[in-house]
């Protein structure tokens, strides 16, 4: 697991290292180690401490609570939350990229139609942070339900969950670290993939919302985040006979091709991103 050094650390939770620094000299947090040059060198499960720790002073806590609070957790409680966070901590060498709020919109939309296309009994998660950004979606979601193993969307609803309902509506508590998250996650014999992301802190007031995005196929990464999911949900006080129609869909192994899934939903992907970028003709219905 290779250590992050402060400029890195600042780009990753967006933060500035003169941030950092100073929460480091007033609350002893986050912990560096220091490298032979003097350099400080961080874990790269600080990126989602310190997620966790701004998530909860978005939702009205002190600095000063926030930080006693992550920090007496320990990374155990958070993890089980954070898809995000358990794949950076589990399966360090997946890449992350910076991305825009419409290419986050389209490569979800084109893995949503490419698992209702190809996907064969799947396990369906979603994260959406707000009710009012699910709401749009819900009928494709609905739609993904009717055939799928198991499907949740995790939101602030403000209703509890309703075992029968198809998705099944997970509200998450306030200081969630999944309301800062946006993910598509499906596993199946035929197609799995997740999409996770969690939002840069202060890019909305620039009118641009960036997100930090883990993009995989890896057999492993699809794994770690539907056990993720799936104690999230259980977190919510459901059981997972309701979460699964078949508890053993939840251990489905690789997709049997991965090589035309992955090129496909690329194409499906790059098709999308086209639409959102070809301007508009006079007298086009777009």
């Amino acid at each position: 697991m290779s250590e992050l050094g402060i400029g890195e650390l600042a780009r990753r939770t967006g933060l500035t290292p003169q941030v950092i620094r100073a929460w480091e000299t007033r609350f002893d947090f986050p912990q560096p180690r220091r490298t032979p040059s003097g350099r400080r060198a961080y874990d790269p499960s600080d990126v989602d401490r310190i997620a966790r720790v701004l998530t909860l002073k978005e939702s009205g806590s002190r600095l000063a609570q926030a930080i006693a609070r992550v920090v007496r957790q320990g990374d155990a409680e958070g993890r089980d939350l954070s898809i995000y966070g358990e794949l950076r901590r589990q399966l360090p060498h997946l890449e992350t990229r910076l991305m825009r709020r419409d290419v986050l919109v389209a490569i979800s939309r084109a893995i949503e139609d490419e698992a209702l296309a190809r996907a064969v009994r799947p396990v369906v998660f979603g994260a959406f942070q707000r009710e009012d950004f699910y709401l749009p979606s819900a009928p494709h979601w609905q739609e993904l339900a009717r055939t799928a193993e198991g499907c949740v969307v995790f939101a602030d609803f403000a209703d509890p969950p309703d075992p029968d309902a198809r998705p099944m509506r997970v509200p998450l508590d306030r200081d969630s670290p999944l309301l800062r998250e946006w993910a598509v996650v499906v596993r199946s014999a035929d197609f799995s993939t997740v999409l996770t992301a969690w939002e840069v802190p202060g890019s909305a007031a620039d009118g641009d919302r960036q997100f930090e995005t883990i993009f995989s196929f890896e057999p492993d990464a699809v794994r770690v985040a539907v056990e993720t999911c799936l104690s999230a949900a259980r977190a919510a006080g459901l059981p997972e006979e309701a979460i699964l129609r078949d508890p053993a869909a939840a251990e489905v192994g690789p997709p049997r091709t991965p090589s035309p899934g992955v090129d496909a939903l690329v194409l499906r992907a790059f098709g999308y991103l086209q639409q959102l970028s070809t301007p508009v003709r006079p007298g086009s219905r777009r």
